[in-house]
């Protein structure tokens, strides 16, 4: 069954368990086996493109890489303690410890990165936002004009970056230089988007449109008997691996 199919508020729920559970491990190997099975549930069972998941991993990995190196590199009391040299040998078993103590707390730090940019990642290319607002307008109570406000906010944001895009070309067609950063094209495009925003609300009033009444909906999520094994089932297995994977 494809996650896509999941009740998205019973998901998000689950995403948020694991994800506190996880902020009181610190074990490495539960956090790549969170990412790991995150990673086989995003190319297994979604239908989220390959190379999506390829252009989303690669900032979660350069963090990964750097936390990394700052671990290895910085690791607390590496450096501070004394020479311990084996009689005989002179072998330094005090860099040995501090060099095995940096590469765990580096491989720490990553694990941790990539265990939240797992879960994340999965939750984010199997939902559907309209469907996840819906969720929480019928499961989670949120009021119906906040939700349709969201709604509306979200479909204003393309018209918002070619909103940005005219105002732009507008003063390079009349020959002004704008620097990198200006806020004039950010101005005329706010301008817009509180009008648009207007039109909306109008809209809404117009049509009776309060979030007070009792209204139908053409589509309405409900939970079902697999949403709740999907929300034990992660909880559970997390539970499990901070007992096992310590």
């Amino acid at each position: 069954m494809k996650l896509e199919k999941l009740n998205p508020f019973c998901k998000a729920l689950a995403i948020l368990a694991v994800g506190l559970l996880l902020s009181f491990s610190y074990s490495p190997r539960l956090n790549f086996a969170v990412f790991g099975l995150s990673a086989a549930g995003i190319l297994f069972f979604t239908n989220a493109r390959k190379e999506l998941l390829a252009k989303l991993l690669a900032p979660a990995l350069l963090a990964a890489a750097a936390l990394f190196m700052t671990g290895f590199l910085f690791s607390a009391g590496s450096g501070t303690e004394g020479e311990l040299l084996s009689a005989g040998t002179g072998y330094n078993f005090s860099a040995a410890v501090n060099a095995s103590r940096s590469l765990y707390n580096g491989i720490q730090l990553a694990g941790r990165v990539l265990a939240f940019a797992g879960i994340g990642l999965l939750f984010a290319l199997s939902t559907d936002g309209e469907e996840f607002i819906g969720s929480l307008m019928h499961q989670c109570h949120l009021p119906p004009k906040f939700a349709y406000g969201i709604l509306a906010a979200f479909h204003l944001m393309p018209m918002m970056a070619k909103e940005l895009r005219d105002a732009r070309l507008a003063f390079r067609v009349r020959g002004v230089r704008l620097p990198a950063f200006s806020l004039k094209p950010v101005f005329a495009m706010m301008v817009n988007s509180v009008r648009w925003s207007e039109s909306v609300a109008m809209a809404m009033e117009s049509k009776g449109f309060s979030g007070t009444g009792d209204r139908t909906y053409y589509h309405v999520t409900r939970v079902r008997w697999y949403d709740i094994l999907f929300l034990a089932a992660a909880v559970g297995c997390t539970i499990v691996g901070m007992a096992l994977l310590r």
